[in-house]
């Protein structure tokens, strides 16, 4: 019980974190620029730590993916890179997560954290990030819904236009 416990209020900590992100002022709807796309699995590129808990579910600490994310806007189009925590039931494929990630393409990188959840491996994620390169001064968000088991995620968001990134 001591493990879910800390593991909610990390999860708490992650989303007064994206929250804090983008003071109130700067999310005026004429300010948002809106995405879409998808984001397909590429690669695992590392297994992490996976502790049993007892019943039936493990602590996922440090699990790193690979993904393309590919979305109407390109400054959120490229090869991105996970990090996953979570308490998973592996026989289902639920469980709540969160961690961190990188957008990597030609004009810059956006990085930041997400929280989520999978429910028999389908799943929806939310994440904030900030830009740097072209995107310097940015912050977006994203939502991901995987649709079922092993689909592509799709990917809906936005970025803030603060004007400091152009």
């Amino acid at each position: 019980m001591k493990g879910k416990t800390g593991l909610l209020v990390l999860l708490a900590l992650a989303v007064a974190l994206l929250t804090a992100l983008v003071p109130a002022a700067g999310l005026a709807e004429g300010n948002k620029a809106y995405f879409s796309g998808g984001e397909c699995w590429v690669a695992d590129l590392a297994p992490g730590i996976w502790e049993p808990l007892g019943n039936g579910t493990f602590r996922v600490t440090g699990m790193a993916q690979q993904f393309r994310d590919e979305t109407s806007d390109p400054r959120t189009t490229g090869d991105t890179q996970i990090v996953v925590n979570a308490v998973l039931d592996p026989a289902t494929g639920s469980g709540p997560m969160h961690g961190t990630f990188e957008i990597v393409n030609g004009q810059g990188s956006w990085s930041g954290h997400w929280v989520g959840r999978l429910d028999n491996w389908a799943g929806s994620i939310h994440a904030a990030g900030h830009g740097s390169g072209a995107s310097q001064g940015l912050v977006a968000y994203w939502t991901y819904s995987r649709p079922g088991p092993w689909a592509c995620f799709v990917v809906d968001g936005y970025i803030v236009e603060t004007g400091a990134g152009e």
